[in-house]
């Protein structure tokens, strides 16, 4: 028994319940993640260009020549940056993937401003670099495995 009575509310008001909210089901969009991988495809692409260059430096009078080092250093470099990339990427990762190729695409505009590349170019440029996320994001599932 105690000694102090508990204190009743009468009928009519309404009694105050707490509800927590659920949690959320997705998660939003990550800035920084984005960002991080965005400059990992860069700085591998761009050593890779750059050793591109120092290796074909010579060859002034076939041009083709340096053109096939810089797609083939484009294309292995960038496949390992998704690929580090994915295998650190926050769950959903193809959303991820996706939003890191187009970001590095569409910052990928600087070339048509400073070097010689023109639009078209940097316009097919996406179907490039869509073709090395996929290949790159895949191989991520050998070194990661989801989560989920």
């Amino acid at each position: 028994m105690s000694a102090m009575p508990e204190p009743q509310l009468p009928n009519d008001q309404p009694q105050l319940q707490i509800v927590q909210p659920p949690p959320p089901t997705e998660q939003g969009v990550r800035i920084l993640p984005i960002v991080r991988d965005v400059a990992i495809v860069w700085i591998l692409t761009a050593i890779g260009g750059f050793v591109a260059g120092l290796a074909t430096a010579g060859t002034q009078e076939d041009p083709r020549r340096a053109l096939l080092a810089m797609v083939v250093s484009n294309f292995l470099l960038g496949t390992v940056a998704f690929t580090i990339a994915g295998c650190l990427a926050p769950p959903n990762r193809w959303r991820h993937l996706a939003f890191v190729a187009l970001g590095a695409w569409l910052t990928s505009l600087v070339n048509v401003v400073f070097f010689d590349v023109t639009i078209v170019q940097w316009a097919t440029g996406l179907i490039f670099m869509s073709f090395i996320m996929g290949i790159g994001g895949s191989l991520s599932y050998i070194f990661k495995r989801d989560t989920k």
